[in-house]
């Protein structure tokens, strides 16, 4: 027979209603002893009370909170998938919520999911933040007394440990590749200029320019929103242009580029090399499939998992930044340009 609040109640000689507020997690004002009791009997009885009554007692809910940006995107899903498997391994469950790239969202799962008991919150940062914005987050985090972990996108400013992509490293090699190739206008569909990830991406962009002692021209240059509309649109701008090649600083803008350039009649890589970052599945599958960077995604999902675990266990260790390393995986959608016979060089 399942055991009821009635049957708790009778067997620790307190009232129903004391019972309910603690295995509710209900406010009371109940003793830490009263509740510790009502924990205890309620676990030998056998009945399952809401894991955040537990949490009162061994001040643990084994429950870590993830806010993701875009859950549609397959490189935030690959970060679910790690955190949700290395929570698992640990004996954690997870609670995912999406924001749709909105700070305000973020703000508002960050207090829900505290007001929930969560023990640590892995961040990944809407893209539309800006000083205003991020004073907010500032003042919010400052009030939560729980680890936060930001992954992939993060900011030096928020004191807290982060989970990153050594992304100018990772830019530099894609952006010589292409210059390798034999190309020199290489055109740019950067993130939102307010990511500090985007930033470092053009720096990469800009360092291989530099290396060939080309100067880089703005025009070349055109800030997206990470979205595949936002490549679509970049590359109605790019084709008025004498640029033979396009690095797309994620793949969902890469791929909308190449549906506007396939739906006007332009050939990939005929007329134009393109190059993605993040290497998510439908890049390998498409008909021309797709040079990118491939990021750890999945890798770092789990690492951020590890960390959090840390923290909760060591409430006032230093601040980590762990960066991960890409990879640069050339398909078919990159050639040397019309008429061009240079060689790629083999460092």
């Amino acid at each position: 027979m399942k055991t009821t609040i009635k049957d708790i109640a009778k067997e620790t000689g307190l009232s129903v209603t004391t019972i309910s507020l603690v295995l509710n997690n209900k406010p009371n004002r109940i003793s830490q002893k009263t509740k510790e009791l009502i924990i205890q009997t309620a676990e030998k009885m056998s009945y399952r009370p809401n894991q955040m009554a537990i949490g009162l007692v061994k001040k643990e809910t084994k429950i870590i909170g993830l806010i993701i940006p875009d859950i549609s995107n397959y490189f935030f899903s690959e970060i679910a998938l790690g955190v949700d498997e290395e929570a698992h391994k640990n004996h954690r469950s997870i609670i995912i919520s999406n924001t749709n790239d909105h700070c305000e969202r973020d703000l508002y799962n960050i207090e829900l999911l505290y007001a929930r008991g969560v023990d640590a919150i892995i961040l990944s940062m809407a893209s539309d933040i800006d000083d205003k914005k991020k004073s907010k987050y500032n003042e919010l985090l400052s009030r939560i007394n729980i680890p936060i972990i930001l992954v992939d996108r993060y900011d030096p400013l928020l004191n807290y440990s982060s989970i990153t992509l050594n992304n100018r490293k990772a830019a530099y090699s894609a952006t010589k590749y292409l210059l390798e190739l034999g190309h020199r206008k290489i055109a740019c569909i950067t993130g939102p200029s307010k990511l500090l990830s985007s930033n470092e991406r053009l720096e990469g962009y800009a360092w291989a320019y530099q290396e060939y002692n080309i100067p880089v021209d703005k025009n070349y240059i055109f800030e997206s929103n990470y979205f595949h509309t936002g490549g679509f649109e970049a590359a109605a701008e790019i084709i008025k242009t004498d640029a033979t090649a396009v690095f797309a600083f994620n793949d969902m803008m890469a791929l909308g580029a190449i549906q506007y350039f396939h739906k006007n009649g332009y050939d990939i890589p005929g007329d134009y090399s393109v190059v993605g970052f993040d290497d998510i599945y439908f890049s390998e599958i498409l008909e021309v499939p797709l040079t990118t960077v491939r990021q750890p995604a999945y890798l770092m999902g789990c690492e951020a998992v590890k960390r959090a675990l840390f923290e909760i266990q060591n409430h006032n260790s230093p601040k980590q930044n762990i960066s991960f390393d890409a990879d640069l995986i050339p398909r078919k959608s990159t050639s040397h340009p019309y008429g061009s016979s240079v060689e790629v060089r083999v460092d």
